[in-house]
């Protein structure tokens, strides 16, 4: 399915699950490299930027968050001409769809993004492309905010869990993000020389928006990291205070267990023997017995 949005002699072409009728009308329309064709083809590519006689061929990934809080890779390409636009893809690409409504049904956001040239329009859709990544990965260091803040609420085992889920979320936005480094990198000197120096600027603030991405998600990283391995040094800490605990009372145990067997014993003369307090002479040398041990403990600071 194709949609197509004019002004003046400026042409954006949005596809969405192209077919061979979509194929048959970009040959008609566009004089493009036939290796463009294969790639549009609906497969995963790996991010790249290339420069053909007339236009200007980019594969992109978008890091899609699923309600389950998986990421998914969309793939979209991007065809750039000197007066023509086309977007190539296979699922709904958020900021490209918005970009396009906007044009579709409003005169004046169609003047303020065509009125320029393609490459203004072509800057519009990256720069809000790269500032929803933004906002998404603003979203995980709110996540790991609220993590840091749980692990000292005593949640340390719940904590296990959400730290590791976010540890993924942010390795996957990894793999989607910085292999698009070359791309926009790569695009200020590609974009400058097919539309000219006016456009140096644009060009040079898509990659320092990316490169900003970046440097946010590293520093996720870094923190997510950091917070595993304070989780693990409390959840380590506790079970050694359980096991600490355990050993207290299983060494406190094991002499009145020894008292107990032995005037369990079925013999004649064992001391208190047939005495009328003989219960409670016995509960007493008990009693005497782990309020020692518990006073040796404590003076040895292991309670």
């Amino acid at each position: 399915m194709r949609n197509v949005i004019e002004y003046k002699n400026l042409i954006w072409i949005d596809i969405i699950e192209p077919n061979e009728e979509d194929i048959e009308y970009i040959k008609n329309k566009f004089r493009l490299h036939p290796l463009t064709f294969k790639t549009i083809i609906p497969s995963i590519h790996y991010p790249d930027i290339d420069v053909f006689r007339n236009y200007i061929f980019i594969i992109l990934h978008h890091p899609h968050l699923k309600e389950n809080g998986e990421i998914q890779i969309q793939e979209f390409d991007i065809i750039l001409g000197k007066n023509y636009l086309i977007t190539n893809h296979y699922e709904k690409i958020t900021p490209l769809n918005d970009i396009f409504d906007e044009c579709s049904k409003s005169d004046i956001k169609k003047k303020e993004y065509m009125e320029k040239s393609i490459g203004f329009l072509f800057f519009i859709i990256l720069n809000r492309f790269l500032k929803e990544n933004l906002s998404k990965i603003d979203r995980i260091e709110y996540e790991i905010d609220l993590v840091e803040k749980e692990i000292f609420l005593e949640k340390e085992k719940k904590m296990v869990k959400e730290i590791s889920h976010l540890k993924m979320k942010i390795i996957d936005f990894w793999r989607i993000i910085e292999p698009q480094r070359v791309v926009f990198n790569s695009l200020i000197n590609i974009g400058v020389n097919f539309f000219g120096q006016e456009f140096r600027h644009y060009f040079s603030t898509l990659f320092r928006i990316h490169r900003k991405i970046e440097n946010t998600l590293r520093t996720s990283k870094e923190a997510i990291e950091s917070l595993e391995e304070t989780n693990h040094i409390l959840v380590t800490l506790k079970m050694n205070e359980i096991i600490r605990i355990l050993t207290i009372v299983s060494v406190i145990l094991l002499p009145l267990t020894l008292l107990a067997s032995i005037w369990g014993m079925n013999t004649n003369f064992l001391p208190f023997n047939e005495s009328v307090f003989d219960f409670w002479l016995i509960v007493g040398l008990m009693l005497i017995i782990s309020s020692g041990m518990l006073l040796y403990f404590r003076m040895k600071k292991w309670l």
